[in-house]
């Protein structure tokens, strides 16, 4: 009797230590299923946040460059106004004219010329001229509604209204005596006339010519 009651002590003894282990594993592989799936699926959460709502170029969509230049169309600014540069003057002349290393005077009216080489003084005296020049020491004008595009030019004189020049190179000193005039680099100044081909509200069709242009040299 004694014996058996001491193998069935420790049978139970020997089940008790394998259910406590049991227990152990099962509790065990239990933690490592909570540890795996709420911190990591937090982060995943998370991270799936940032990259639909977040950073765009995560999706591979670049972020718009607010320093990039706006586009323009040639001859015009980004709301169709006409811009004074060599092409649209170039393409209303009917004269060509030079320097020939001195100074050059266009005097008469309504006039469109392209002075094809290097200039000292270039003057402009006719009202309604147009003008394209390359590199000037001094512009100097003194009639009304004038158009000028320069390659360069060390200074300006404006002593007339409605004048308007631009430059494709350089900084010039201007003296401005005039009103309602404009001035500046090309591309940052309007041409200020009406379209070929449109008449000008401001100018008689009976006024005949243009005229030609004079020269001092």
């Amino acid at each position: 009797m004694t014996a058996r009651r001491g193998t069935s002590a420790a049978g139970r003894r020997a089940r008790a230590v394998g259910a406590v282990a049991l227990l152990s594993v099962t509790l065990a592989a239990c933690s490592v299923e909570v540890v795996q799936d709420d911190p990591e699926g937090s982060d995943a959460g998370t991270s799936d946040g940032d990259t639909a709502g977040g950073d765009p170029t995560s999706q591979g969509i670049e972020a718009a460059d607010d320093t990039a230049p706006p586009r323009r169309t040639v001859g015009r600014d980004d709301a169709g106004a006409a811009m004074l540069d060599r092409a649209t003057l170039g393409s209303r002349a009917t004269q060509h004219l030079t320097c020939d290393g001195g100074d050059l005077r266009v005097e008469n009216a309504a006039v469109a010329v392209v002075v094809g080489d290097a200039c000292g003084t270039l003057t402009v005296d006719g009202a309604g001229a147009l003008v394209v020049a390359g590199d000037v020491e001094r512009l100097a004008v003194s009639a009304s509604s004038v158009r000028v595009v320069v390659a360069s030019v060390s200074s300006v004189d404006l002593d007339a209204a409605d004048v308007r020049v631009a430059w494709e190179d350089g900084d010039p000193a201007v003296r401005d005596g005039g009103a309602g005039n404009a001035y500046g680099p090309v591309g940052t100044v309007e041409l200020g006339l009406p379209e070929p081909g449109v008449p000008d509200p401001g100018t008689d069709p009976a006024a005949g010519g243009a005229g030609t242009a004079g020269s001092d040299r």
